[in-house]
């Protein structure tokens, strides 16, 4: 660099920021590259006009400290952040900052996105460093340009957030951050102490929810003025915000949603997008927690504009997810942009226990496709439940025992395998044999593994139970077995995901038949169990604690014996492995199989004929 370019750039630095804001900036400098975008070209801020005014807060000009974006799928937030560090890059030079979930997803964007916007730029282009392979200023995880640089950090490692101060910083998806990195505390906190040495500072907070009470971006949205975005009806011009209660369709035909006025009832129509949302304004919802600091704003999928989410596909998304507890909390969380109620206490065991039904322990209504199981170790016993499963997910409890004896020895392992081997004849006479048994390895962890190399993989598989997981089941992972200390092989150990499927199981419980006495997708049918058995299915509740300043939920006893609650999560875990989750009704019709004749098998004898051992249990 020469000496008349240096002072020349000593100049350039003095000169005041020039008074655009972010929006102006994307739509006189931003171009869509064909590799990031489904429309590319120059950028249209008009294309997304709810997204104007977020993006004036973003500029430097503009007071505000903290930006919050609690939002929907589909309605342009990765594109306003994008922007914001072109603008950063080219108006406003500053140490930046872009932290996503994971270092993966890190890789993705600046890749997929920011590379995209610096080379379609050449504004922003001619400030960057050459991308050299022996010049570390422009990589993957950082790229230097004139006056600053930008980092770009994974909420799951520590090392990428203690790095230099930073002005700018933006947090995208915050719900799918870790609440405790490495013991050091939340990946939000360590990333926002980058930017106190800076009073101009900016903080972009943005994700689409969780759950209610832990999402961090609902509590961060609800300590704002909470700004919804109204649009005029085309055909009264009355304001009002998008909800998801006023799409109607034809019964059955989701593809005829429109959206009905909520004050002259007229019906508006996809086409009417463009003008509405043009016409659109932002309105406080909280005016009295106004801060001239911060700001909120709120988004849902409704808003997404003509030619990328139509209200007919979202129509049809619910119409698939309504009658599915998971599907619906994603639909709930992407679409509507809301937080999930997890209903984690336990509907009363009575209530269960007096909808009990009369068919008999170890028979298989013709509706079942599959049985799996579910075993819980304890010192003294393994208990077991025995579940048959449906094409729509309803489920029978065919029968559920307790096996005595110490599990450090060999007898009662003995008698499990036994279990293995059982066919239940349904009442249309197959013979069903036990497609999968889930064992919990959380005692007596040695023994459970070497009982489980007895089998093969697709029988019988031990399982750990994951309170913060978020999926119901995770791909298994190699684990050592060993004996007196010395390592005899390897088994593949499952990792389950217990708090999702006992917030599922509860919400299933609550489930009741109709006016005809149909039951719904998901019900759960009982023998005639004693009480103790409901008792323990209901045994735990969900708690909200508060952890290093975080709220955390907890599922605590609210009754000591809650092995059935385990046995049936346990099951249940194994009927997802085997695709109870995502098979059609007719591949998992097929599961169950029909077992020849001919086969030599050991069918379950009826009740009165076989050895009972829950009376030792329930006698305690």
């Amino acid at each position: 660099m020469n000496e008349y370019t240096s002072i020349g750039r000593f100049f350039e630095g003095l000169r005041p920021v020039p008074r655009i804001s972010v929006a102006e900036w994307a739509d006189r400098y931003r171009y869509l590259s064909p590799v990031s975008s489904a429309e590319p070209g120059r950028y249209r801020t008009d294309r997304t006009p709810y997204l104007r005014r977020i993006m004036e807060c973003l500029s430097v000009h503009e007071p505000y400290k903290k930006i919050v974006f609690m939002k929907g799928a589909q309605v342009g937030a990765t594109e306003s952040g994008t922007n914001f560090i072109g603008y950063v890059m080219h108006i406003s030079p500053a140490p930046a900052m872009f932290v996503q979930p994971t270092e993966e997803m890190v890789k993705r964007l600046s890749q997929g996105r920011i590379d995209p916007l610096i080379e379609m730029c050449p504004e922003v282009k001619a400030r960057v460093a050459v991308n050299k392979s022996r010049d570390s200023k422009n990589t993957i995880m950082q790229k230097s340009f004139d006056g600053g640089v930008l980092l770009f950090a994974g909420a799951n490692s520590a090392a990428g957030l203690r790095s230099v101060p930073i002005r700018f910083l933006i947090l995208d998806e915050v719900d799918a951050y870790p609440k405790d990195l490495d013991d050091e505390g939340s990946p939000i906190e360590l990333a926002i102490a980058r930017t106190r040495t800076f009073p101009n500072k900016k903080i972009y907070i943005v994700s689409t929810p969780t759950i209610s009470g832990l999402s961090v971006i609902e509590s961060e949205f609800l300590e704002t003025d909470q700004n919804y975005y109204h649009v005029p009806c085309p055909y009264c011009g009355g304001m009002q915000p998008l909800t998801f209660s006023q799409l109607k369709w034809d019964e059955g035909r989701p593809e005829t949603a429109k959206y009905e006025c909520i004050h002259c009832g007229a019906r508006m129509e996809e086409r009417h997008k463009v003008e509405m949302f043009a016409h659109g304004e932002w309105v406080a919802s909280k005016p009295e927690k106004s801060n001239p600091d911060t700001i909120g704003f709120h988004l849902n999928s409704l808003y997404s504009p003509f030619g990328w989410q139509s209200w007919g596909e979202i129509a049809a998304d619910f119409v698939k997810a309504k009658d599915n507890q998971s599907r619906l909390k994603v639909f709930v969380n992407t679409t509507l942009g809301e937080t999930w109620a997890e209903r984690g206490e336990a509907p009363p065991f009575k209530n269960l226990y007096n909808r009990r039904e009369s068919y008999r322990t170890n028979s298989v209504p013709d509706d079942v496709c599959f049985i799996t199981a579910g075993v819980d170790v304890q010192r003294d016993r393994l208990e077991l439940e025995i579940v048959g499963w449906c094409a729509d997910k309803r489920s029978y409890s065919i029968d559920y025992r307790v096996i005595d004896g110490d599990t450090a020895g060999k007898k009662v392992w003995d008698e499990l395998a036994e279990v293995v081997g059982e066919r239940w004849v349904r009442r249309d006479g197959a013979e069903l044999p036990l497609q999968l048994m889930a064992v919990d390895s959380g005692y007596n962890t040695t023994h459970v593994y070497t009982f489980c190399r007895r089998f093969s993989g697709s029988r019988v598989i031990p399982t750990k139970g994951q309170d913060g997981q978020k999926m119901a089941v995770m791909p298994p992972k190699s684990v050592d077995v060993t004996k007196a200390g010395k390592r005899v092989g390897k088994t593949k150990l499952w990792n389950i995901g217990v708090s999702l499927l006992k917030g599922e199981l509860y919400s299933d419980l609550r489930l009741e038949k109709d006016s005809d006495g149909n039951p719904p997708p998901g019900y759960c049918h009982f023998p005639e169990y004693d009480e103790h058995y409901f008792r323990g299915l209901t045994a735990e509740e969900q708690v909200v604690k508060i952890v290093r300043g975080y709220r955390h939920t907890v599922w605590v006893k609210k009754y000591e014996r809650n092995e059935p609650l385990d046995c049936r999560i346990y099951a249940r875990a194994a009927a997802t492995i085997l695709g109870l989750d995502r098979l059609p009704p007719e591949k998992l019709a097929a599961l169950g199989g029909l077992a020849a004749k001919s086969e030599p098998s050991k069918s379950v004898k009826p009740k009165g004929e076989r050895k009972r051992r829950r009376s030792s249990f329930w006698d305690r």
